[in-house]
């Protein structure tokens, strides 16, 4: 199917499930380049409304339990409860930056994306439910996920939780919510999310199978382009406001983090190690979108750069010599 901007802005969840990865991902980008505001925002997610429970999931379940292999479910998994772990704290840290919101159109976009969080926790809950064979109980399925989690994907979380924990103490200091927006919608959906996603629907293409899954994913990435783009927005315009040190503060320190997931598998071998600097290449080259996007100084563009190949050169160091160890 030929890819238009218009598909991919206008596409109900059929539709968009027939797109292939790159014409998805490119309608993803466009949006972020387009510089839309919250209000243009808002009109898009009444456009692109789409419901959890419109999923059918029955086929993907016979896929699931038949036709794949243990290496495809056990790679699958570990993206599904990633993101069931990840949407469903965007739902939690939603509040505080609601609360701390200094902007009136600001706070109507936000309230969208609370519903976008708790639709995909629900989406990513019933995958848990009826692909894993995981408990019915979100609380259970996200105590197990956590558990399973990386020692990166927890730093991430960890820190995420730390900086939203400030705002709520601090709900009136605008460098603060510009702090916690940078972390939340410029790191954690900005490159981890979008960049989880690609690689989700790209493995999903690979094999013709699990049409409900592919939708539901499909979908998510669609809305968070609109999250990052809010985050885009909101930070250039604090940029502009002066705020530029709180910013490039958080950038400094979060995107480091970011850079590393993916990057040391929980298992180590020569075929996990391999898939590891391509990830590392991948989130590279988002995190340098991303600062471009923001219009960043150049020079600090390329400082943060170098910690992200810094930390992931440590990271892949160290991911080898497990894998010799393990020989």
């Amino acid at each position: 199917m030929r890819w238009t901007t218009l598909l991919f802005d206008e596409a109900d969840l059929d539709e968009l499930a027939l797109l292939d990865a790159d014409a998805l991902l490119g309608g993803a980008g466009d949006t972020l380049e387009r510089r839309f505001t919250p209000r243009d925002l808002y009109r898009r997610w009444e456009r692109q409304h789409w419901l959890a429970s419109d999923i059918d999931l029955e086929r993907d379940r016979r896929h699931w339990d038949t036709l794949l292999s243990p290496g495809t479910r056990g790679g699958l998994e570990y993206f599904i409860k990633s993101f069931l772990v990840g949407e469903y704290t965007g739902l939690d840290l939603m509040s505080p930056i609601l609360a701390a919101c200094p902007d009136e159109d600001y706070l109507v976009y936000l309230g969208t994306q609370a519903a976008d969080e708790s639709r995909h926790t629900v989406f990513v809950s019933r995958v848990a439910e009826e692909l894993l064979g995981m408990t019915d109980s979100l609380r259970g399925q996200l105590i197990t996920s956590w558990a399973g989690l990386s020692p990166a994907h927890r730093a991430v979380h960890t820190l995420e939780n730390a900086v939203l924990r400030d705002l709520a103490r601090s709900p009136h200091d605008y460098a603060q919510w510009l702090r916690a927006i940078t972390f939340f919608h410029l790191v954690t959906e900005g490159v981890l999310a979008l960049h989880g996603q690609r690689g989700l629907v790209r493995s999903l293409q690979r094999i013709p199978l699990l049409p409900g899954l592919r939708a539901g994913f499909t979908a998510m990435t669609r809305d968070e382009s609109r999250h990052v783009s809010f985050g885009l927005h909101a930070l250039r315009r604090g940029a502009r406001e002066g705020f530029s040190e709180a910013i490039n503060d958080m950038i400094e320190t979060g995107m480091p983090l970011a850079a590393v997931i993916g990057v040391a598998p929980a298992a180590p071998s020569e075929h996990a190690a391999a898939a590891a600097a391509r990830s590392a290449n991948d989130l590279l080259t988002t995190i340098a979108v991303r600062l471009r996007q923001l219009d960043l100084p150049h020079d600090f563009a390329e400082h943060v750069l170098g910690r992200c190949r810094a930390a992931q050169e440590a990271a892949l160091h160290a991911s080898a010599a497990a894998t010799a160890q393990n020989r």
